[in-house]
């Protein structure tokens, strides 16, 4: 016997709404995995550590700043800080990373230095001229992204606002 308008209806509307739970079950699955795993992306990859010092652009210390890619070391951060004069003007003239390297942050050599290029940051140290890896992780000395090697998330960056011929350096963008 052949099936009425309402129940062909009623039959469509019951298979919709099935189908419509199954898509909002394996939508919510998906989203909370995304969270977490975007939650974990953002947590830091060393313990915080409280930031908030000047530079003064007029001491000879920082005398290299003034140019593009220049830069200079401080010691504050987890591993120390890099500062780098990025060519740009404005606000993003200059910008402020933590010398960890993101691969293998407790190893004790995991430190990034600036490569003779002045363009990237490689991970390992001077000794006298000769540059000794740590691990083979380059990165953009311009924003801190990654560009080869094993790490898979870009340097740790910090808040840097100029005041004339200061420049201020925190962990916090409202201070």
């Amino acid at each position: 016997m052949p099936a009425t308008m309402a129940e062909k209806l009623e039959e469509a509307f019951t298979i919709m709404n099935k189908n419509w739970v199954l898509f909002c079950l394996i939508w919510c699955v998906c989203s909370c995995k995304k969270n977490t795993l975007n939650n974990q992306q953002a947590d830091d990859f060393f313990n915080p550590v409280y930031v908030d010092f000047y530079v003064n652009l007029n001491l000879p210390d920082a005398a290299n700043l003034k140019f593009p890619n220049g830069h200079m070391y401080s010691n504050f951060g987890y591993k120390g800080i890099i500062i780098y004069n990025t060519g740009f003007s404005g606000p993003e003239q200059y910008v402020a990373f933590d010398r960890a390297c993101p691969y293998q942050t407790d190893s004790s050599c995991a430190k990034v230095s600036l490569e003779n290029n002045g363009l990237f940051l490689a991970c390992g140290t001077y000794s006298g001229n000769q540059f000794v890896k740590c691990c083979h992780s380059k990165f953009s000395a311009q924003n801190g992204g990654v560009v080869s090697g094993e790490a898979k998330r870009g340097l740790k960056q910090y808040f840097v606002n100029s005041f004339g011929a200061q420049l201020r350096i925190s962990s916090n963008p409202n201070m």
